[in-house]
């Protein structure tokens, strides 16, 4: 399946476990298995070797403290389906995020958004592909020509232009693929919705950033930002609330391209019980090393993170190099 021939959002079908008679089939976890606590486990690197005693001891450490029943069939059914999508498209490197949380009310109010572009355009294509809406508006050049900038917006204005990794390829792999193996599925703005969903958040977060000029920053680092931002998320939640959504059900994930230009809108789910997402953001092997070099960490790379050991409230659990 060649993922550049794709829309911007799609569901994918795709076979879960075997049943009595051989055949994959679907299965829901709800009845299953349960949560001890909300951590994440992640992992950037080459494809994984899908066999249970070959996995990162790090993913160990966090399935035995996080989940209780059988979650690595569903698991490995999806990330066979990943590995055979990805090297579809001549990619053998990702970054694999298994996020599980426990219930809450966190987005009762849901938080419809785009994600961020990871991967720039190599230099020499730059200027003819379309850009993120925060290129221009936060531009090194741009910001060096305004007369009423001051110390505090070229410091959150720096902090945006390292968000973004310069791809050593023409087309770099600005799409993911998503699952939720236990809960609700994410919630995403139906196709035919898309383009005027992103129209409607372009529009919110200019308002926003022309009434907060000093709190603009892409990462929430002060409670203006934090204000900001969470003033765009109610005026969309009011605003797309009438437009239609799609959930994807078991059994199946979503393939959707990243960036405010072409990237699905979508919003984390209301979610009062436990949840377990996965997350793939596919990547060439000089990128994503580019990557993570960017945040001071190696590669490649597995840690999990939100585990409480030994009177530590939390603690980082990783595995370095060769995995």
């Amino acid at each position: 399946m060649d993922a550049s021939a794709l829309p911007d959002f799609g569901v994918l079908s795709y076979p879960t476990q075997r049943g009595e008679s051989g055949d994959f089939e679907t299965s829901p976890l709800e009845n299953s298995i349960s949560l001890n606590t909300s951590s994440s486990w992640t992992y950037c690197g080459p494809l994984l070797t899908l066999d249970t005693n070959r996995l990162p001891s790090s993913f160990h450490t966090w399935a035995e403290a996080t989940v209780n029943g059988p979650f690595m069939g569903p698991l490995l059914s999806f990330l066979a389906f990943v590995h055979k999508f990805l090297k579809a498209n001549n990619l053998s490197n990702y970054w694999l995020t298994i996020r599980a949380s426990t219930g809450s009310g966190e987005f009762d109010v849901p938080r419809w958004h785009t994600d961020d572009l990871f991967f720039s355009p190599a230099p020499e294509t730059r200027s003819r592909q379309r850009r993120s809406l925060l290129s221009p508006l936060y531009s090194r050049d741009r910001t060096s020509q305004r007369p009423d900038s001051t110390f505090r917006q070229k410091k959150h204005l720096k902090s945006t232009e390292k968000v973004q990794v310069i791809s050593a390829t023409p087309n770099p792999t600005n799409w993911k693929l998503t699952t939720t193996l236990l809960g609700p599925g994410t919630l995403f703005i139906t196709p035919k919705k898309s383009p005027s969903a992103r129209a409607i958040q372009r529009n919110a977060k200019r308002s926003v950033r022309a009434a907060n000029p000093h709190h603009i920053c892409l990462s929430v680092r002060c409670v203006g930002c934090a204000m900001a931002a969470e003033s765009v998320r109610t005026h969309l939640a009011a605003e797309l609330g009438q437009h239609g959504i799609v959930q994807a059900r078991s059994g199946e994930c979503v393939f959707f391209r990243v960036g405010e230009d072409e990237g699905a809108v979508h919003s984390e789910p209301m979610s009062h019980g436990d949840r377990i997402f996965v997350n793939i953001v596919p990547g060439h092997e000089a990128d994503l090393k580019c990557l993570m070099a960017k945040w001071g960490m190696e590669y490649p790379r597995a840690w999990c993170v939100g585990l409480p050991f030994q009177g530590f409230e939390e603690r980082s659990w990783r595995d370095i190099g060769d995995l």
